[in-house]
């Protein structure tokens, strides 16, 4: 096989809840997450290149070595002894810092293209090469919608889950998870007791209660202003079922059946400088092969 595109979907944390940090420096969560179809695409392809792993990545701030892309394929080309020199270009739709996992899913992505374009059939070894990489690419290996818990390596997925419209809103800035997970730490005990004095936004799913809850809520709140004012905007159109993904900064509200978002995302862009659309939520891969 010469080359493989990918489709690396984003996805969206329906509750967040942290247990407390490990000795590792990790933190124990607890996690219900689903894939979504905001898709970055991975092309990987055989060269002949003095340079064994080439990356064309548009954004130019992460470093070659810094990013997860590359983390990925060098862990991979150690772990299976591989030595063909290889290209990836990669076209972003998932924003950085959003709280919808694009590094961790484009890991994800690296990895099983670098698998199908190598024939290496060995799911096990994959994630054993992706616990070590972050606590999101686990997940994104199976990209289906599933309970996550552990640092993020334990996996548990829901099968015949239900189908999920959300409307996602990028307010105009990023969110970086080893700050929010630092703040965490230092304000734990504040973070315990806003969650006491709250009553958390709660969705059926699966036939089965779900609260909309995320511990880094009150961290966002608090550093950033917008969220209070796009919170307000939601509760006016009676967007009620809200929350943020992640360590955010992607804030989405669970949709019924039926609702046309075309106003509520036009109110909202001309409202505040922010980006508003609707997506689904997906299961599985999708690959094209040559």
């Amino acid at each position: 096989m010469s080359k493989i595109e990918i489709l690396s979907s984003g996805k969206i944390n329906l509750d967040l809840i942290i247990k407390g940090k490990r000795a590792d420096g990790y933190h124990d969560i607890s996690s219900l997450i689903q894939p979504i179809g905001l898709q970055d695409t991975l092309l990987i392809e055989n060269t002949n290149s003095s340079k064994l792993i080439d990356l064309d990545f548009p954004d130019k701030t992460i470093s070659y070595d810094d990013n997860l892309i590359i983390k990925a394929a060098k862990s991979f080309y150690e772990y299976f002894q591989i030595s063909q020199a290889i290209k990836i270009t990669v076209k972003k739709k998932i924003p950085l810092e959003s709280g919808m996992g694009g590094g961790s899913s484009n890991a994800a992505a690296t990895l099983l293209g670098l698998s199908k374009i190598f024939g290496i059939d060995d799911f096990k070894g994959l994630l054993s090469i992706g616990k070590e990489l972050g606590s999101d690419v686990p997940f994104f290996l199976y990209s289906k919608t599933a309970r996550i818990s552990g640092k993020g390596e334990i996996v548990e997925i829901i099968e015949n889950p239900a189908k999920t419209k959300y409307l996602l809103i990028f307010p105009g800035f990023g969110s970086s998870t080893k700050s929010l997970y630092s703040l965490w730490d230092q304000e734990k005990l504040k973070i315990k007791n806003y969650n006491k004095s709250i009553e958390t936004k709660k969705i059926s799913f699966d036939k089965k209660t779900v609260y909309l809850r995320n511990d880094f809520l009150p961290l966002l709140i608090e550093r950033h202003k917008e969220y209070k004012e796009i919170f307000k905007i939601l509760d006016e159109l009676e967007l009620n079922n809200y929350s943020i993904s992640g360590s955010g900064s992607t804030i989405f509200s669970v949709l019924e059946d039926g609702f046309d978002t075309e106003e509520a995302e036009k109110y909202l862009e001309s409202s505040m400088n922010i980006k508003a659309f609707t997506v689904n939520s997906i299961e599985g891969w999708r690959f094209l092969i040559d």
